[in-house]
């Protein structure tokens, strides 16, 4: 019997070990594709977080985790958390006209990859078409900054606000409503003739989110994003 024991639990050793270096391979190589500057800090990383744990796993006496009903040690939260899906895109592409009327007009010109740090998608989160596509059930933080940026402006001139939205279509449902919102109002009181203004619009909460979930950000109006297009960001990551 203690023989069996000792074989099973050198085969579940075995497939931890190999689901740590799938897994280790997978995180490395999806941030390879991103083009990241700092890959080999974070493969760094990856690779003590998990030769800590095999090395804690190799020291427990397996036939006494036997006697206490085989649990095995627990992972740290920290290797865990380097699984979790993340998504983060920062700046726009704008090209050719870009209209300014409409109401609600999704985001879809996030600057793709162009050099380090400029975008991060991985552990199974997808991009499409200006959306976020979630691939996993669970709780997810989902964030989104915007600067509206206006010139020429008169004291006298009619006040409008500025929208600025997150909307989830739900895979299970397939319906689409508004997450997250946020409304920014115009102020040209007091002003000098002429002015150029900003108006900032941030959007930070909690979704319980189901996989095959989409995100997208809407704006009330894209043209007056185009002065700092680099100031804009839409994120998502689980906890």
């Amino acid at each position: 019997m203690k023989r069996i024991v000792k074989g099973v639990c050198s085969s579940l050793l075995v497939l931890n070990i190999a689901v740590g270096i799938a897994v280790i391979c997978r995180v490395v190589s999806s941030i390879r594709d991103t083009g990241m500057s700092n890959t080999g800090s974070l493969k760094q990383e990856i690779s003590k977080m998990y030769e800590e744990r095999v090395q804690l796993m190799n020291n427990n006496d397996y036939d006494d985790h036997k006697r206490k009903g085989a649990k095995q040690p627990s992972s740290s939260v920290a290797f865990l958390n380097l699984l979790k899906p993340v998504a983060y895109f920062p700046g726009l592409e704008f090209r050719g006209h870009i209209g300014t009327t409409g109401n609600e007009t999704p985001i879809r010109i996030w600057v793709p990859f162009v050099g380090p740090g400029r975008r991060l998608l991985y552990n199974g989160m997808r991009y499409e078409n200006g959306s976020i596509i979630i691939p996993a059930t669970g709780v997810y933080v989902v964030y989104s900054h915007v600067k509206f940026y206006t010139e020429r402006n008169r004291r006298g001139d009619t006040e409008t606000d500025f929208h600025h939205s997150i909307m989830r279509y739900n895979a299970l449902e397939q319906t689409s409503t508004t997450a997250l919102a946020d409304a920014v109002s115009e102020n040209k009181n007091d002003i000098i003739d002429g002015a150029s203004l900003e108006y900032s619009s941030d959007i930070h909460g909690l979704l319980q989110l189901n996989a095959g979930d989409q995100l997208v950000v809407k704006v009330s109006r894209i043209n007056p994003l185009r002065h700092d297009r680099d100031w804009h960001y839409f994120g998502v990551y689980m906890i």
